[in-house]
This record gives C-alpha cells, sequence and structure tokens, in this order.
C-alpha cells in the first residue's frame, strides 16, 4: 500500500515529527526515494558520535572475517565482541593516502546537515584474531594482528546496498537538497564523489514498506584540494590545501557559481534560493560542534584546531558572497579556471547592513 509522505514523515523512527521531505520521489513505485531528513535542531547535534552512539561503537577483541580488496585503500572485514560486523579501514604508510580521520569528520558533517552518511568510529590501535592471507593491507597489519588508526564502518541494521547512484545525474534535479548535497562537497573538499563511492541502501521503516536511502559512503577524499582547472593535482587530509582554497567565484543571473567541479567539466552553479537554505543552516553549527567532528576523527590537536577554524572560514566565504548578491550586477560573469577573483570584482565591496544569507 502506498504510504503518503505525511504518514512517513510521522512514523520513520530516524526522523523528528515535523520533518520536512522534500527531496523525494515515490511516484515510481511503492519504495520512497529520500535524499535529505531535517536533522532537527541543529544546535542540540552530537557531532563527536553522529549517528552513532558510545552504546554501538565497536569493542574488542576483533575477529578477522575476509579482507575487502574493493576499492584502493586496505580494508578488512571484522567482527567484534558482541558479534557486530565491520569494516575496517586502515590507515596507509604514506600520509597522504590516509583518509581515516578525512572520511570520519567529513561524515560527521555530512550527518549534521541532514544527509545519509554511515556509522563511522575511530580506533587508534587494535589487534585483529586470526588476520590470514592479506595482500593490500599487509603492509599496515603486523604479523599478529596489530594495527593503528583505523576507520570502523557499520550499516545501518537491516540496510542493503542496492545500487549506486550518480551525485550530479538522479531523480533529485532541481531539488535545494540536491544542490545543498553539492555545496557540501565543495565545503569539504571531496573531490572523489564518483557513483562508486555512493550507496542506495534500503532500509525498512514501521509500516512495513521500505526506504530507499541516498547515502554518501565514501567521504575519505576530503579536506584537501578540490579537483578542477589546470592547478595542482587534488589532495586529502591536507590542512594547507584545504586552508588556502578558495571556493567562490561569484554570483551571475541569480546563481551563486563555484570554482570547483564535482564529476562533469564546468564548475558547480547553485540558484540563490538554494544556497541561501543551505548555508542558512549551515552556519548554525557552533565551533564547538566542528571541533567535536574533528575530534572524533582521531585527528591531532593542531589539525582539529586548525581543520575547524579553515571550515568555518569556507562558510563565512559563502555567507559574504551571498551578501553582496544583492549590491552587485548580475552581468558580471566568473571566471571558470576556478582560480583568482571574479573578473572585475571588487574585494572591497560590502554589502549593505542585512545579510541575504539570512533572509
Amino acid at each position: 500500500m502506498r504510504i503518503t509522505t505525511a504518514v512517513l514523515a510521522a512514523t520513520v523512527c530516524l526522523a523528528p515529527m515535523n520533518v520536512r521531505l522534500t527531496a523525494l520521489d515515490a511516484a515510481a513505485s511503492d519504495t520512497t526515494h529520500v535524499l535529505w531528513r531535517d536533522p532537527g535542531r541543529v544546535e542540540g547535534l552530537d557531532l563527536f558520535w553522529g549517528p552513532g552512539s558510545p552504546e554501538r561503537a565497536p569493542r574488542a577483541p576483533f575477529t578477522f572475517v575476509a579482507e575487502d580488496r574493493t576499492g584502493t585503500k586496505p580494508k578488512i572485514d571484522v567482527t567484534d565482541a558482541a558479534g557486530v560486523k565491520w569494516t575496517m579501514k586502515l590507515a596507509t604508510i604514506e600520509p597522504k593516502g590516509n583518509e581515516v580521520h578525512a572520511e570520519i569528520a567529513a561524515s560527521r558533517l555530512a550527518w549534521a546537515r541532514g544527509y545519509f552518511v554511515d556509522e563511522h568510529y575511530f580506533v587508534e590501535t587494535g589487534r585483529i584474531v586470526g588476520a590470514t592471507d592479506l595482500r593490500r593491507a599487509a603492509d599496515v597489519v603486523g604479523p599478529d594482528g596489530a594495527f593503528k588508526l583505523a576507520r570502523f564502518e557499520r550499516k545501518a541494521d537491516g540496510a542493503e546496498h542496492v545500487a549506486d547512484w550518480h551525485i550530479e545525474d538522479n531523480r533529485f534535479k532541481g531539488t535545494r537538497e540536491l544542490s545543498g548535497a553539492h555545496m557540501l562537497m565543495v565545503l569539504l573538499s571531496s573531490w572523489d564523489m564518483q557513483p562508486q563511492n555512493t550507496s542506495v541502501v534500503r532500509v525498512p521503516v514501521r509500516t512495513g514498506d521500505d526506504e530507499h536511502r541516498y547515502v554518501l559512503s565514501d567521504l575519505g577524499s576530503t579536506f584537501g584540494r578540490m579537483r578542477g582547472g589546470f592547478g595542482p593535482s587534488p589532495s586529502r587530509w591536507n590542512l594547507q590545501d584545504y586552508a588556502d582554497e578558495k571556493i567562490v567565484a561569484g554570483i551571475v543571473q541569480g546563481r551563486l557559481h563555484l570554482r570547483s567541479s564535482l564529476l562533469s567539466a564546468g564548475p558547480i552553479t547553485i540558484p540563490l534560493e538554494h544556497a541561501r537554505w543551505f548555508v542558512q543552516l549551515t552556519a548554525r553549527l557552533s565551533d564547538d560542534q566542528i571541533k567535536q567532528a574533528f575530534t572524533a576523527s582521531g585527528a591531532s590537536a593542531e589539525h582539529i584546531d586548525g581543520f575547524r577554524l579553515a571550515f568555518r572560514k569556507r562558510i563565512v566565504e559563502l555567507q559574504s558572497a551571498l551578501a553582496k548578491a544583492g549590491c552587485h550586477s548580475d552581468r558580471r560573469r566568473p571566471r571558470h579556471d576556478f582560480a583568482g577573483p571574479v573578473a572585475g570584482q571588487d574585494p572591497s565591496a560590502r554589502c549593505p547592513s542585512r545579510s541575504s544569507a539570512t533572509q
């Protein structure tokens, strides 16, 4: 039996009673497709645990199941003391390839914006009982199964992977929620959102029907330099690159132009109405909450503070660009080399007192 949006909003256990499910399409079948869910009172969110909790965290001892040889990073499937199955992603020997800290912090921040992510935990050290026949992970797991710096991933209870999805070409095109996902990728400097790094999962809901959730499932290539233009290659978990990068190109004909691209060749452009919605909600995150996300990742004190400041700086850059939206002519064309200021833009220009980011 088809369920209406109103019924779904009142019955899904992960959603508050006043949830808005605007980015969905339930026309094709009894399955509801959901990209975004209202996170509720943003100021009250705990970004240290994110979608998880202390009770659901992994508990030693960890028993080897198999090496996961998908992707390019060392990964191992294990079970913990409670019999829960986990996929471990281990830090690589080469620092520039390490995705552990970035993926945990990025997933916390994406979750706080209402997007679906996997449940992640950081484990600093441990031992895998019975680890054998390792290939990709052999360099980072000792002969006794010892490991350092791991991201443990737990799938949602009852969830089943059914498909990948394309972050630009999908059923949510034209919605502010998809625009928000694109802005989120730029805010995080997420440059590798290929379809294989996403997931559509089928989750049973209390009505007896299924819900398809569009998950941002691999956010390890974040917090560095974005892809695009003729500059240096993209990077991950690089504080200097992340702090130095500018993200806004300008505003033209009612759209915010960003300097980076996702999968297509051209830079990302966002309707101003969508951009204001995203920035208004994102700016509600406190500095302490942003710090929680990076602390949960197991990062050093230097990286926690540095990335917190750089993340806030990006929010301010977006707020400033939107505040200027009503002060400058839309006839300017932003440069699409993803570097340098917008042609003809006065960097010292300031809008009158009212900010369009909070209208």
